[in-house]
C-alpha cells in the first residue's frame, strides 16, 4: 500500500478546512497579529490558505494565488510577527490528532515560505525582485 501524503494524513479538505479554521481563529484572537487583518476579505483569505496548505501538503490542489513576497510586500510584517503567526500554527497543529512527525512534516513544508513575508532592511520580502 502507498505511503499516505500529509494530505491525506490530516484528513484532506476536511482537514485542512478544520485546522485552517482553527489556525486563523487563533491568529484573529492575537492582539499584536489581528490588526494586519481588519481590513483583509477572510473568506477570501482562508480559501486561499486551504488551496496554499493543500498544495504544501502534497494534495490535489495547485496554489494559484499571488507570489507571498508580493502579497505581504509593504505591510510592516518583522520576524517577530512571523514567530507569532508560526507559533499559532503549531498550537493549531497540536490540536489536532496527528503524529508528532506529521505535525513536525507539516510545519516544516509551510515555514519553507516564511522568509517570503517578512521585511528585510530594505522593506521588501526576502524573496520580492525589485522593479
Amino acid at each position: 500500500m502507498p505511503t499516505q501524503s500529509l494530505y491525506e494524513r490530516v484528513g484532506g479538505e476536511a482537514g485542512v478546512t478544520r485546522l485552517i479554521g482553527i489556525f486563523y481563529d487563533r491568529v484573529l484572537a492575537d492582539p499584536q497579529l489581528s490588526p494586519f487583518f481588519a481590513h483583509i476579505p477572510m473568506e477570501k483569505l482562508r480559501s486561499m490558505q486551504v488551496e496554499f496548505f493543500t498544495s504544501a501538503l502534497g494534495g490535489p490542489l495547485q496554489y494559484s494565488g499571488r507570489p507571498l513576497a508580493h502579497v505581504h510586500h509593504g505591510h510592516g510584517i518583522t520576524k517577530a510577527h512571523l514567530r507569532r503567526f508560526t507559533e499559532h500554527l503549531l498550537a493549531s497543529l497540536e490540536s489536532l490528532a496527528l503524529s508528532r512527525q506529521d505535525i513536525q512534516g507539516i510545519y516544516t513544508r509551510i515555514a519553507l515560505e516564511a522568509d517570503d513575508v517578512t521585511e528585510d532592511a530594505d522593506g521588501l520580502g526576502s524573496g520580492c525582485e525589485a522593479g
